[in-house]
């Protein structure tokens, strides 16, 4: 065997090798693992908040302090979507909805002993308005409660604020 017969079968065992390696460059980039939904951005185009992960949060900070878990409540989501869109209407956080939510409350059918609103605006993500509501006095006392036991919680988006964003929060103590 020469010098040149080696160099060919050199390059018949380099071809598939090199083959491997370029179909291995081909393939689907790996996917960076989501991250959880109560940082996932909501001041952005159809950005919702994730029920699920933003009541675990609260429950969680709750049971630190040993208050009872809440249950999320679709229609007191759906007063929250009304006093957040409400807000976004006017770019204001509002805290006269207080007054309406009694009315809204009755006329959805919900019974209460007592409720409690968080109204704030400008937070990108659950986790920041979460940490927000929590700095505040009242609305760190209305989300640790032990008396309130049902929660809804909604955002309306408004690109053209500087707020960006409106988030609502309604806790009530059920009769």
């Amino acid at each position: 065997m020469n010098l040149s017969s080696a160099f060919r079968i050199g390059r018949a065992g380099l071809a598939p090798a090199l083959a491997a390696l370029l179909a291995g460059c081909s393939a689907a980039p790996e996917v960076p693992p989501a991250q959880p939904a109560f940082y996932q951005r909501l001041d952005q185009s159809g950005g919702a908040v994730d029920p699920a992960s933003s009541l675990g949060m609260v429950n969680h900070y709750r049971a630190n302090l040993g208050a009872p878990p809440l249950v999320w409540d679709p229609a007191l989501a759906r007063i929250a979507e009304t006093q957040a869109r409400r807000m976004a209407a006017l770019d204001r956080v509002q805290s006269e909805q207080e007054a309406k939510l009694d009315g809204e409350l009755k006329a959805a059918g919900i019974g209460f002993r007592s409720y409690a609103s968080n109204l704030t605006a400008g937070y990108r993500t659950f986790a920041e308005a979460f940490s927000g509501w929590r700095e505040l006095k009242q609305h760190n006392a209305n989300m640790i409660d032990p008396r309130k036991t049902r929660i809804g919680l909604a955002t309306a988006q408004a690109p053209g604020s500087k707020y960006k964003i409106f988030w609502a929060m309604v806790l009530v103590e059920p009769m």
